[in-house]
């Protein structure tokens, strides 16, 4: 029965941390999409010419898709990688979960931003460009961010009871969670790169 008690216990806690978790993640998608009224014109007409020469470069084949494999994983992987490591420290779970908000913040507001320059049409770009490789992204994170946050608050919760954390063990299954998470983001990063201009570039002359 006490094995059954702690099981259920770490479902409710796991489902918890993940409402919780999710909630974060609708309000900075929420932000993003809204931040874009709040710009003045020539922040707005900054984004607009981001956009023209994003969707230039995709028609005109000029991407550099070197640089943008190095931008890609170079930012995802600074990601994971500060995510897990705030996640064995008592004092990153602020930390963590504003990465995690600014994220979400981020994909509001590019796919806002898509959107309120190329009006309804721009939802069909506004899809590609997000799917799958943002989704992905987010899944992953989102994974990374529920064990990290959990591992942080346990850690935290067994300095205080001042008990003996098994951190050989602790590493082992955390070491095997930032592997997950650096496949996950390479495999998007990839895909960003050398798939997601494809898509994009039959779509182009629909929507301009």
């Amino acid at each position: 029965m006490k094995t059954m008690d702690k099981l259920k216990n770490k479902v409710t806690n796991k489902k918890k941390m993940l409402t919780f978790l999710l909630g974060i993640l609708l309000i900075g998608i929420l932000a993003g999409s809204l931040f874009i009224v709040m710009l003045n014109s020539s922040d707005k007409t900054m984004i607009k010419d981001y956009l023209e020469q994003f969707t230039n470069s995709v028609q005109s084949h000029k991407l550099n898709y070197g640089q943008a494999l190095m931008s890609s994983l170079g930012t995802n992987l600074f990601f994971v990688i500060m995510i897990w490591l705030l996640g064995i420290s008592v004092i990153g779970l602020p930390i963590m979960i504003f990465f995690y908000f600014s994220k979400a913040f981020i994909l509001g507001f590019s796919v806002s931003s898509i959107i309120y320059q190329y009006k309804l049409k721009g939802c069909l770009l506004a899809f590609f460009y997000v799917f799958p490789h943002h989704i992905g992204n987010i899944l992953i994170y989102t994974f990374l961010m529920l064990y990290s946050t959990r591992l942080s608050l346990h850690i935290s919760k067994m300095l205080l009871a001042k008990k003996t954390l098994d951190f050989k063990r602790i590493m082992t299954r955390y070491s095997m969670v930032l592997l997950i998470s650096v496949i996950g983001v390479s495999v998007t990063s990839l895909f960003e790169v050398f798939v997601m201009p494809t898509c994009i570039e039959f779509i182009l002359p629909i929507i301009k």
